[in-house]
C-alpha cells in the first residue's frame, strides 16, 4: 500500500495526451476554418441594416440599374471640406453606390489639408481655380459635376410667412442628381440643349446678372451632361436636327410668323422645348401653343392663401405628372416672381391630339387679374371668380404616323424669372428644373428618385444647465471612477 502511494501510477498514458492535443487541434483548425468560411460567403452574400434611428434609406431601383451596368470604373472625387454640414451625408450616400457596384470607386479630397491633390484634380478635370465643395464623376474620359448648392431642399415656409428669419435645411437631394450625373456619362448619346436667342430672352451667359440664365444653363451641361447653345432663328436657321432639348426663355420682343413656322416643324417632327414665358409675350407664341392644345392667359395671377415674400408667390398645389409627383408629400412650392395663367385648351380632344395636363397650379383662393399693368387689382366683374389656377402645364403628343421623331414633348410654365439666377435656388426651383428636362429628354425614371429626409436635433441649455454638465463630465464621472478604484483598494488590503 505504502509503494502504491510513492509511485503513483500516471492519470494519462502518452497515448491519452497525444490523442487529446490532436482533437484539441483538430477542433481549433476546424473552428478557424468555419469563421474563414463565414467571412467568406459573407463578404460575398451581404446585406446592410441600419440599427440607427434615423436610418439610412436605401438606393433606388433605378441607381441601382445604373450602377450594375456599369462595365468601366467610376471614380468619385468628393473635392470637399469636412467640416461642412453636407459632406456626411454625400459621403454616406456614396458609399451605399460603392457597397452596390465593384465598379464605383470613390476618393476623397480635402482642398483645404491637400493643396497639392486639390491643384491635381482642377487641372485633370478643367476646374476653375475657386471651385470648392464639389463631387466630381470621371468615366472614358468624360467628367460631370455636382455641387453641393444643388442637394438640399430648404424649408422656406416660416420665412416666407414672416414667423422666423431662419432657414432650415429639409431633405437632401444627392442622389437624384449623383444617379443623373453617372447616366450621363454612361450614355452613349449626346444630347444638345439649343437656347433661343434675339428676342431679348434672359442673358444665358451673365452669372452676375440677377435676371440671367447663367445658373440654368450650368444646370444643363453640368448635373445633365448636355451641350448648351445659343439659336437665333434669323435668314434661312432651322432649329437643328441635333437638338434634344429647345429652351425659350422669357423672350421680350415678338417672335415673327416665320420664327413661329419654324419652332412648329420642330415640335412637329417629335421636337421637346421648356418654354417659359411672363406677361407681354409675343401673341405668335401664344398663337403656336393653341395649336398644341395650351392655352396662356393675359393675365397675373395671385394666390392668398399661398406664403409670399417679396411679392414672390409660392405654389404646392401640384398634378399628378411624373415631374412633380414627388413634390405632393414636402411642405415646399415653387417660387414664382410673377406668374400668369397656363392651362390646358378646352375642345382638345383625340387620341392623337396633344394631352396638356396641369403641373403646378393656386390653392382654392388663387385669382387670374386682367388689370395688372399699374399694379394688380382684381375686378369681379372683369376676371373670373377665385379658384384654382393653373400655372404650369405638360404637354404630350405621341402615337401620329406624321411625327418622324417619335412624340413630342413640352414644358410651359407661365413665369421665366422662377429659374434666374436669383431664384432658381430658392425652395424646389432647381429640382423643378431638373425633374422637367430628365422627363422632356426621356430620363423619366430619374424623376422618381426622391430626396431623403433630414433631421435635425437641438439641444438648449441655460448657462447653469451648460456648467453643471461640464462639472459633471469632468469632475463627476472621473471621481466615480477614482472612488469605485479606491474601494477595491481597500476591501483588498483589509
Amino acid at each position: 500500500m505504502a509503494d502504491d502511494f510513492e509511485n503513483p501510477t500516471p492519470s494519462y498514458s502518452a497515448a491519452r495526451k497525444f490523442g487529446t492535443g490532436f482533437n484539441t487541434l483538430v477542433g481549433v483548425a476546424a473552428f478557424v476554418a468555419i469563421v474563414l468560411m463565414v467571412n467568406f460567403l459573407a463578404a460575398r452574400h451581404y446585406r446592410r441594416v441600419s440599427i440607427s434611428e434615423d436610418r439610412v434609406p436605401p438606393l433606388a431601383a433605378v441607381s441601382l440599374q445604373v450602377v450594375h451596368a456599369f462595365t468601366n470604373d467610376l471614380n468619385v472625387t468628393v473635392f470637399f471640406d469636412p467640416e461642412e454640414v453636407l459632406y456626411g451625408p454625400i459621403l454616406q450616400l456614396l458609399r451605399q453606390y460603392e457597397h452596390a457596384s465593384p465598379r464605383v470607386k470613390v476618393s476623397v479630397v480635402n482642398y483645404l489639408t491637400e493643396p497639392a491633390k486639390a491643384e491635381q484634380v482642377k487641372k485633370r478635370c478643367e476646374l476653375p481655380p475657386n471651385t470648392r465643395d464639389v463631387i466630381i464623376f470621371e468615366m472614358n474620359g468624360k467628367h460631370r459635376i455636382v455641387r453641393a448648392g444643388e442637394l438640399s431642399e430648404y424649408d422656406t415656409s416660416n420665412l416666407l410667412a414672416g414667423k422666423s428669419q431662419t432657414v432650415k435645411r429639409k431633405s437632401f437631394n444627392g442622389e437624384a442628381y449623383f444617379t443623373s450625373a453617372m447616366l450621363t456619362l454612361f450614355e452613349s448619346r449626346q444630347l444638345n440643349a439649343y437656347y433661343l436667342v434675339g428676342h431679348k430672352e434672359h442673358e444665358p451667359d451673365s452669372p452676375t446678372t440677377p435676371t440671367g440664365y447663367w445658373k440654368f444653363i450650368q444646370l444643363l451641361e453640368q448635373a445633365n451632361g448636355m451641350r448648351a447653345y445659343t439659336l437665333p432663328l434669323v435668314g434661312t436657321n432651322e432649329v437643328p436636327a441635333d437638338c434634344s432639348l429647345l429652351v425659350i426663355a422669357g423672350p421680350v420682343l415678338p417672335v415673327t410668323p416665320t420664327e413661329r413656322e419654324k419652332l412648329n416643324r420642330y415640335l412637329d417632327r417629335g421636337g421637346r422645348a421648356l418654354i417659359l414665358l411672363t406677361q407681354g409675350s409675343s401673341p405668335d407664341l401664344e398663337r403656336l401653343l393653341e395649336q398644341w392644345g395650351v392655352e396662356l392667359g393675359d393675365n397675373f395671377v395671385t394666390d392668398e392663401a399661398g406664403d409670399r415674400a417679396d411679392s414672390h408667390m409660392t405654389l404646392k398645389n401640384f398634378g399628378e405628372h411624373e415631374i412633380v409627383r414627388l413634390f405632393g408629400g414636402t411642405q415646399n412650392g415653387v417660387i414664382f416672381p410673377t406668374a400668369r395663367s397656363v392651362r390646358p385648351r378646352p375642345g382638345v380632344q383625340g387620341s392623337d391630339a396633344p394631352q396638356a395636363r396641369p403641373l403646378v397650379s393656386t390653392s382654392e383662393a388663387g385669382k387670374a387679374i386682367s388689370n395688372y399693368r399699374n399694379g394688380p387689382r382684381y375686378d369681379p366683374r372683369r376676371d373670373p371668380p377665385p379658384g384654382v389656377v393653373p400655372v404650369a402645364v405638360a404637354v404630350e403628343r405621341g402615337g401620329l404616323r406624321s411625327v418622324e421623331g417619335g412624340s413630342t414633348r413640352m414644358v410651359v410654365v407661365g413665369d421665366s424669372f422662377f429659374l434666374n439666377n436669383q431664384v432658381i435656388e430658392a425652395s424646389i426651383n432647381r429640382d423643378f428644373a431638373h425633374n422637367a428636362i430628365n422627363w422632356l429628354v426621356d430620363r423619366p425614371r430619374l424623376v422618381g428618385v426622391g430626396p431623403r429626409p433630414v433631421r435635425v436635433y437641438q439641444f438648449s441649455m441655460s448657462d447653469s444647465q451648460l456648467r453643471s454638465v461640464q462639472w459633471i463630465l469632468l469632475g463627476g464621472v472621473p471621481g466615480v471612477i477614482l472612488g469605485f478604484g479606491l474601494l477595491v483598494w481597500f476591501r483588498r488590503q483589509s
